[in-house]
């Protein structure tokens, strides 16, 4: 007898979330000058992603307005390795050596911009305005089946973790920063995001053992979205002296909570069979149940957001023959110095995402919601467990105004540990969804100014700006062989393999409920990633 049942989203980011600074979910950073320095920009904070990066920086800004897009080049590649425990028929793309065939994601590349606009309100108050997207990949695309040594396609053995990914994240961002005593910036920003997301997967159809993958594993699409994910950040900035700025900056945001809705396919891996499928958002389950057996919302995805801090300390050497008057209540590096350099610590709150947080209805490890095509039900807790480090960075990076106020040169490097957890020597819940190896980047990028008044002094005169960045960024690879004991389980349509759960939802072999007796990320996973910024700006 056919045996079938439901998986939802296994392993996939929600969204690549809004942060700015290690944050697991992203790379510095947005903006040509904040990457083409390595990210290193808190204390600099010279223009309208300053809404974001440090709202202090607002006060002293020109009026201006910029767009600027980045566009990463990002792939993941996971070698997976076999089980031992596994005793499902899921053997005809392994090699000797256990492992099956090395897969990527091909995604390419896709565009995130950042618009932004100051205005500067007052000699001492400046207002900024920002609409960007996470600096991150936020799409992924991978093959959902590969070629066997015959000739024919077998699904494809990430599949488990994830087949698809779409995330969009927009940050509609407003700032203020004000200059209350000389040389003395605070600032404050407020965002609102708005999210929509689409990850596809496959996993067991039954919890069971001796099942070919290609009549007993399907298909299901998670769809979420939401309206208003707030949060904030809070700036500083001291101009101790003519020479050396010292400054802080601290992000919050508000947990990503939203519902959501399922689709399955059961016998999308049977090539060669009817596709039957099933959607959790149409009233009869999209199976001709009752009427109100199902309805729109009835899942629920929850994601923290870490909490970010940076400290960033700039030393920079004023021109000679810049007039006082021009350094008062005015911040134009490029126009004001020869040189500068920046270091800034930075820390990610990362511990905070423990698990990506998936559920529908249901209890003691039995679900609600039936499956067209099943006998099965969707799994009532699918949660994926992630358990991060929280990370610490250093960035180091700076600017030389090679033709004063009209061309300036920059470079930066930056470091940030590992959050991938690490138990004797193995990234226990290492996933395909975020790059969470230790990360070294290196960075160029350059700025030409072609000012539009000559009579008028520099940090006053009308401009247009032209901005290139580029990052190659290097991810310690991540590994799993099992000996540390733990990892990521597949999601399966029915509880146990034997028995029900009980009351807390094990199983009587001691695995969790709707979970595989065997783990699905052993292998190696590694990433590469390179960045291109381009950016314009029109400075009143």
């Amino acid at each position: 007898m056919r045996k079938h049942a439901l998986t939802i989203l296994a392993a996939a980011f929600f969204v690549s979330t809004s942060a700015r600074a290690s944050n697991v979910t992203e790379f510095p950073d947005n903006g040509s000058e904040q990457m083409g320095r390595g990210g290193a920009w808190v204390a600099r904070a010279s223009d309208p992603l300053a809404t974001m990066y440090n709202p202090a920086g607002l006060a002293g800004q020109p009026t201006r307005l910029t767009l600027q897009v980045n566009l990463p080049f990002a792939q993941t590649c996971f070698h997976r390795m076999r089980d031992p425990n596994d005793t499902t028929l899921d053997t005809t793309l392994v090699d000797a050596n256990g492992y099956y065939p090395k897969v990527c994601d091909d995604v390419g590349t896709f565009p995130v911009p950042s618009l932004g606009f100051t205005w500067r309100a007052t000699p001492r108050i400046g207002i900024g305005f920002l609409l960007t997207a996470p600096s991150g990949a936020a799409a992924q695309a991978w093959p959902e089946f590969v070629t066997t040594s015959t000739g024919s396609l077998y699904p494809a053995p990430e599949r488990y973790l994830a087949t698809y990914t779409n995330a969009f994240y927009l940050e509609p961002t407003l700032g203020v920063g004000v200059e209350p005593v000389d040389n003395l910036r605070f600032g404050a920003s407020f965002i609102a995001g708005i999210a929509n997301a689409q990850f596809s997967n496959g996993s067991m159809a039954v919890n069971n053992t001796g099942e070919d993958p290609r009549s007993n594993d399907i298909k299901a699409t998670l769809s979420t979205a939401t309206v208003f994910v707030p949060g904030f950040t809070l700036g500083a900035l001291w101009s101790a002296t003519r020479f050396f700025d010292v400054s802080a900056w601290y992000k919050w945001s508000a947990p990503i909570d939203a519902s959501a809705d399922v689709k399955t396919y059961a016998n999308y891996y049977n090539l060669g069979s009817s596709v039957v499928t099933g959607n959790s958002a149409l009233s009869d389950c999209g199976s001709g149940q009752p009427a109100g057996t199902c309805a729109p919302g009835l899942g629920h995805v929850k994601l923290n957001i870490p909490m970010e801090a940076k400290l960033g300390f700039r030393f920079h050497a004023p021109r000679h023959g810049i007039d006082a008057a021009e350094l008062v209540h005015h911040r134009d590096p490029m126009a004001q110095d020869v040189w500068d350099a920046e270091l800034d610590l930075t820390w990610a709150n990362d511990s905070a995402i423990d698990y990506l947080n998936i559920t529908f209805p249901g209890s003691n490890g039995t679900g609600t919601i039936p499956v067209n095509g099943t006998p099965g039900t969707v799994p009532p807790y699918a949660s994926i467990p992630h358990m991060y480090n929280d990370v610490l960075g250093a960035r180091l990076g700076g600017d030389y105004n090679a033709i004063p106020n009209k061309l300036a040169i920059r470079a930066g490097a930056f470091f940030e540990s590992e959050a991938a957890k690490t138990v004797n020597g193995q990234q226990l819940y290492m996933a395909t969804d975020f790059m969470s190896g230790a990360r070294v980047g290196l960075s160029l990028g350059a700025t030409l100014r072609i000012p539009l008044k000559h009579d008028v002094p520099a940090t006053q005169g009308g401009a247009i700006e032209l901005s290139l960045g580029y990052m190659h960024m290097f991810v310690t690879d991540l590994n799993n062989n099992g000996s540390g004991g733990d990892g990521i389980r597949a999601l399966a349509g029915t509880a146990c393999i034997s028995g029900t759960p009980n009351a807390q939802g094990i199983c009587s072999d001691g695995t969790p409920s709707n979970r595989s007796n065997f783990y699905v990320n052993l292998g190696t996973i590694t990433n590469s990633v390179d960045v291109i910024n381009f950016g314009a700006s029109y400075r009143f």
